[in-house]
Parts: structure tokens; C-alpha cells; sequence
């Protein structure tokens, strides 16, 4: 809760944190009542005040207080003085505390010096500064519910619609390698959203851009036999190429779902290579100009074509040279951060250690 009141107190600037001060005071003084500005006279420079006890408030929280203390220091003599000459007839002000948002990082000398020298000026019996430490000392010497109360009272409120891709990855099939006759080759993909939103979030369209086409290969002799398939997704080899798909799918408010998608390609990769597109994800959602996305993604995308063909001992030179700068290069990215599935990452790895060819 305490790290909860200190975000809180950060994100507080202006009549946010003088709220924020006001509702913790009602709570913790019975006396202490809010003065709410009014038209064009303000509030006369007293934010809050406890009238039999000559008490009054005077909050200020500027973003940036160390780049602002000569306006505070102006605000602190000029509001006093308001205060003084409209409040003093209806209860003398005998102390007076200056409400500062500090962040928690104290205050210039010359504040502290400005109000102890309006306490000698005006004979007060008490002139401080509230920093917001002493705040949160008030707050949590209050019963729990209403410490919650308070902080749920400041929480914001969840945007209408806000979209996120939680995850984007290749969905593996354990039981892949014992299905000799598969009839869908395609490669499946699982997209994890997120609606944080407090409004239905309408899905109508999921874009795949292709940002990067690698090829592996493992020298095989080809006897493509077609596969009849149908195609949700087709892929482009070519770098900025895009496939879009549309959809109809509802997410309701703060709930997590799960949509499957099944890429292909016309291109001709090796089945037993690898055929990796690094691919974008772009989510259309409601009227939004902007979608939501994630990091970009490796996929080996399967061929669609199954082959019959012998092994060949052995790898030409340009097989391996290839093999080995793609490897290099798609590990590289993955280290930083692009997401790329394990099974991928052990086959690069083994390529790399293959010796050099003459």
C-alpha cells in the first residue's frame, strides 16, 4: 500500500494532490473542512482550514518543484496575504502550514525560511511546511478501509479501449513427428490479446508483415508431391510484403483470449530446412488508428508441399556458408529480444559449429 501512496503521490501534480491532501485530512481530522474555489475570487488562498483552532492549508504541487521554488516562493507570500486578509475576521489565523508536493525529496532552505519568517511577521503561533511524507504519516495512521478508501478513490480509471498483444509465438505439435501422413502442413501460430479496457474491443483485422525471409537448406534431391490445403493466412517471402487477414472476433472488457492462425507460403522451402520469416503483428481493433502490436517474431512457416527424395552425404560449401551467416545473423536478433521458438534456436546453434568448408 505504501508503494501504491508514493506512485500515487509521483503522478500528483496540482489540484490532484490538493485533492489528494483534502481527502486524507477529512479522514484523519473531523474538524478539518475543504474551502472549494469559487467564480473569480478563488478559494482566498486557503485550501483547507480547522476554524476553531486558527488553522489553515495552503497546498502547492508544481511538476517540477527544484525547477520551480522561486513561484513558490512568490505563491507562499502573495496567497498568504489573501489568506490573512479575508479569512482573519471569520477565525484568526494562529498557524498556518505550507502543503508542498515534495515527491518525497524535500524542499529548498529558502521555503523553510520564507514560512518561518511569515510565523515572526504575522505572530503565529505555528508556520510549517507539509511535505509528503508527513501526508503519508496521516494516511496510514488511519483505519484500513479508509486508507483503501482513499486509494481506490485516486486510482484511474481504465481507458475505454485499450488494446494489447500479450504473446505471439509457434504453437508445437508434441505428436507432429509420429503423423506420417498429415494432411495440413501449415504452420500455427497462437496470438494472445489482452482487452484492459472498460468497453467491448472489436477485432476486424490482423495483419502479418513481412519484414525478413531466411532460408535453410540441407542439400535434398526434391520430388514435390502436392498437398490440397486450404490457406487462412499466405505469406510473401518479400521483405515489406503484408498479409492481411479479416476477422470478427469480440473481446470483452478486461478479459485475456487466445486466436489461432495457420500461416503458409508458396514459397518452395526445404523440408527439412528451415524457411524463417521475421514477422511484425499489427492488431485493427474498433475505430483506432492505432494498432495494437507486438515485438517482432521469427516463424519457420513449413513448406506446403511434402517431398519423397534420398539424403545426399555431405554439404556443398555454399550450403554451409550460408546456413552458418543466416545462423549468425537470426541468433543476433534473437539475443536482442526478437522472439524466436527453441527448436529454432538448437538448429542454428548445430549449424554454427559445423566446421568450415575449403
Amino acid at each position: 500500500m505504501r508503494t501504491a501512496f508514493k506512485l500515487l503521490v509521483h503522478e500528483s501534480d496540482g489540484q490532484r494532490y490538493e485533492d489528494l491532501f483534502v481527502k486524507i485530512m477529512s479522514y484523519s481530522d473531523p474538524d478539518f473542512k475543504p474551502v472549494k474555489a469559487y467564480g473569480n475570487i478563488g478559494d482566498r488562498g486557503n485550501d483547507g482550514w480547522v476554524a476553531k483552532k486558527g488553522r489553515y492549508y495552503q497546498s502547492y504541487a508544481p511538476e517540477s518543484l527544484a525547477k520551480n521554488t522561486k513561484s513558490a516562493l512568490t505563491k507562499l507570500s502573495e496567497d498568504f496575504e489573501k489568506l490573512k486578509g479575508f479569512w482573519n475576521h471569520l477565525s484568526p489565523v494562529r498557524e498556518f502550514y505550507f502543503v508542498v508536493n515534495d515527491k518525497f525529496k524535500g524542499v529548498s532552505p529558502h521555503i523553510y525560511q520564507t514560512v518561518d519568517q511569515l510565523k515572526h511577521l504575522h505572530d503565529l503561533d505555528r508556520s510549517e511546511v507539509f511535505l509528503a511524507s508527513q501526508l503519508e504519516n496521516k494516511l496510514f495512521s488511519l483505519e484500513h478501509d479508509q486508507i483503501k478508501q482513499v486509494l481506490n478513490s485516486f486510482e484511474p480509471s481504465p481507458p475505454a479501449h485499450s488494446l494489447k498483444v500479450v504473446d505471439f509465438y509457434e504453437v508445437i505439435d508434441e505428436d507432429e513427428n509420429n503423423q506420417k501422413d498429415r494432411d495440413d502442413l501449415a504452420t500455427e501460430v497462437e496470438l494472445k490479446l489482452r482487452n484492459s479496457g472498460s468497453e467491448v474491443a472489436f477485432v476486424k483485422e490482423i495483419s502479418f508483415h513481412t519484414v525478413k525471409h531466411w532460408s535453410l537448406v540441407t542439400d535434398r534431391n526434391h520430388r514435390i508431391v502436392d498437398v490440397s490445403a486450404t490457406y487462412d493466412v499466405s505469406l510473401s517471402e518479400k521483405a515489406g510484403s503484408v498479409a492481411r487477414k479479416k476477422i470478427h472476433h469480440e473481446l470483452k472488457p478486461q478479459e485475456t483470449d487466445r486466436i489461432r492462425f495457420k500461416l503458409r507460403s508458396k514459397f518452395w522451402a526445404d523440408p527439412d530446412g528451415l524457411s524463417l520469416y521475421l514477422i511484425e503483428i499489427n492488431v485493427h481493433f474498433n475505430e483506432e488508428t492505432a494498432p495494437a502490436t507486438f515485438r517482432q517474431t521469427i516463424v519457420n512457416v513449413r513448406p506446403s508441399h511434402i517431398s519423397q527424395a534420398s539424403f545426399f552425404g555431405g554439404y556443398s560449401p555454399e550450403t554451409v556458408t550460408n546456413n552458418k551467416a543466416l545462423a549468425r545473423e537470426v541468433l543476433e536478433l534473437h539475443a536482442g529480444g526478437v522472439g524466436v521458438e527453441d527448436y529454432v534456436v538448437g538448429a542454428l546453434e548445430s549449424w554454427m559449429l559445423a566446421p568450415d568448408t575449403p
